[in-house]
């Protein structure tokens, strides 16, 4: 039993999961409900006392889908299963079972439905319109067939023709059950991966790759659009930071320790994100800091809070550590974002000028 259960799942992942093609699930979702159908057909025929031909005729067709089972889950080549599968299918199979279950007066028809619906979701191009037209010529030359030369088809009581009918329309709602489920499975999946690419596309383009922080497109955008709402926001104040004589870091120490150094920094930046400071790194060695609706003397404490935890973090060597300048301003209604970033900068080359591992506001 377990070994049963195994085998059926094996089964639901290699075809019927949402990572397998559309068409492919398509296609086996058909050549399934039709196997099953011809078994259940053999079976029918067999006890409501059909003629030898309308008996042994779906069981042939039975092993004829078994073996397009087998070959479909061992080719590589999903479109020419899908082809040959639903060609063999709509083509061969349910015309002949057309003419061996009475025609219009069995329950034929609504496979017609089926291979339509079959061929539109799981061929593509011009083989589907192909198709399409040759399996609508076929049925539509079977209707006239039965409207006009009624006797070259097997015939029905008419209680076995209802039982046929109601086979057929419960096992036809079935398999368009199945495809429409299989179709909306399909596109939930879609779906969610496009919003996974969505969000990682994005993601990918805000964030700096080195430390994780926002990077300059975004931290622009942000800044822009928090200038733009100060009147509803309150208070708003812009942090500018440079890691002093980074250049003596790199090549003293190397480039891989000073990505280390940017990496350090980061990390003590983001432990400062709380209350909407965003942080980002602005290029190179500079970073921002955007602190919004503290005052004065709380966001230039932060700031203050930034430069003491990186000398004291932050090693070179034993009795060395980096130091970080930064320039502090406040916003105010009149400013512009070029005109804010300009003083900020100013800010930040006086406290560089004036020795350096300080605030100038």
């Amino acid at each position: 039993m377990e070994g049963f259960k195994s085998a059926i799942r094996n089964i639901r992942t290699s075809i019927f999961s949402p990572k397998v093609s559309l068409e492919k699930r398509i296609t086996y979702a058909m050549v399934f409900c039709a196997m099953f159908g011809e078994l259940f057909g053999f079976i029918e025929s067999f006890f409501i006392g059909l003629p030898l031909i309308a008996v042994l005729l779906p069981l042939i067709s039975f092993v004829i889908l078994v073996i397009l089972s087998f070959w479909g889950l061992n080719t590589k080549k999903t479109r020419l299963f899908a082809t040959v599968a639903i060609s063999i299918t709509a083509l061969i199979i349910f015309p002949l079972m057309f003419f061996a279950n009475a025609g219009l007066h069995g329950g034929m028809p609504y496979y017609f439905l089926l291979t339509a619906v079959c061929t539109a979701l799981a061929l593509r191009g011009r083989t589907r319109i192909c198709l399409f037209v040759l399996i609508l010529a076929e049925y539509t030359g079977l209707f006239f067939l039965y409207r006009y030369f009624p006797q070259g088809f097997i015939p029905m009581s008419h209680e076995d023709a209802f039982v046929d009918q109601l086979c057929s329309m419960l096992l036809a709602s079935l398999v368009l059950f199945s495809f429409s489920f299989i179709v909306s499975k399909q596109n939930h999946h879609d779906r969610q991966k496009i919003e996974q690419l969505s969000l990682l596309y994005e993601h990918q383009a805000n964030t700096d790759e080195l430390t994780g922080l926002f990077n300059r497109r975004y931290f622009n955008n942000f800044l822009k659009l928090a200038i733009l709402t100060l009147g509803d926001t309150g208070k708003l104040h812009i942090a500018m930071f440079d890691i002093d004589d980074f250049k003596y870091v790199n090549d003293k120490y190397g480039h891989p320790f000073g990505d280390t150094v940017l990496k350090q920094f980061a990390v003590i930046l983001n432990e400062t994100i709380n209350d909407g400071v965003t942080a980002c790194r602005y290029g190179g060695e500079e970073f921002l800091l955007l602190i919004p609706k503290k005052n004065k003397d709380e966001a230039l404490s932060l700031v203050e809070d930034v430069l003491k935890t990186t000398r004291e973090r932050i090693k070179l060597d034993e009795n060395k550590f980096v130091t970080v300048s930064a320039g502090f301003m406040t916003c105010t209604e009149e400013m512009t974002y070029d005109l804010l970033l300009q003083e900020v900068d100013k800010k930040l080359y006086m406290a560089k000028h004036m020795g350096k591992n300080r605030v100038e506001f």
